[in-house]
């Protein structure tokens, strides 16, 4: 049996999981869901690693989109981390600001339809959310997934992580060939830190445009993971 963790982007929630999360408890897996509170990175890895602290227990790390920061903070130094899983997320070195380093790439187009508010808080509208977050979804579901988003800090991306824990635990980079919310080129250079790359042609939310197919990698990366296993790098 493996256990999971799984950590949410900026705007969603554990919602968004409901759905790999049952396919992995079906398979026999343990998993956990984090809710972020999406209000800094030192507040979201503080989560994490409370989280960590709570379930008591090796587990595998999933983190989509900002949570790739997310789990690299909160992963460096502990030894209940087996494995890191980057699902189309923001994976760079310790000492850099993401926002800075995204802007040496092409730009992605969720970056034009972004909204700032004036108390510091990025707002994804629903129009923009379904067209660039879920552009392969099903258009209802898209459209409801759209609805549930909320605020989240400019600061959770102003700061570096000061954390390179993907250099000493094994890391497996998903990288999302249709997505619409971080380049793909981008993903494609942050990705060459992990020691595994797989690659989806997907959008950026590949737990609801391709559950089933999404499911099955974790599943592998987990299994493999507790067997000891070393997967080669694609």
């Amino acid at each position: 049996m493996g256990a999971l963790i799984l950590v949410h982007g900026l705007a969603h929630g554990t919602w968004c999981w409901s759905r790999t999360r049952a396919d992995l408890v079906a398979r026999g897996h343990d998993v956990l869901a984090v809710d972020l509170p999406l209000t800094g990175l030192d507040d979201d890895a503080a989560a994490l690693r409370r989280a960590l602290d709570d379930w008591g227990r090796e587990a595998v790390l999933v983190g989509h989109s900002y949570a790739g920061l997310v789990i690299s903070r909160a992963a460096a130094e502990r030894p209940d981390v087996q494995h890191l899983v980057y699902v189309a997320a923001m994976l760079v070195d310790g000492g850099d600001v993401y926002l800075e380093r995204m802007g040496q790439f092409p730009a992605a187009p969720l970056n034009d339809e972004v909204e700032l508010t004036a108390d510091g808080h990025f707002v994804f509208r629903p129009e923009a959310a379904v067209g660039c977050l879920y552009n392969e979804c099903d258009q209802a579901e898209a459209e409801e997934a759209a609805r549930r988003l909320r605020p989240s800090a400019v600061a959770c991306l102003t700061v570096p992580t000061g954390a390179e824990p993907w250099r000493s635990i094994p890391s497996t980079y998903v990288l999302c060939a249709r997505d619409r919310a971080i380049h793909p080129d981008f993903q494609r250079w942050m990705s060459t830190r992990a020691g595994e790359v797989v690659m989806l042609d997907t959008d950026h939310s590949p737990f609801m445009s391709s559950p089933g197919q999404f499911a099955d990698l974790l599943a592998g990366i987990v299994d493999n993971t507790n067997q000891g296993v070393a997967r080669p790098t694609c």
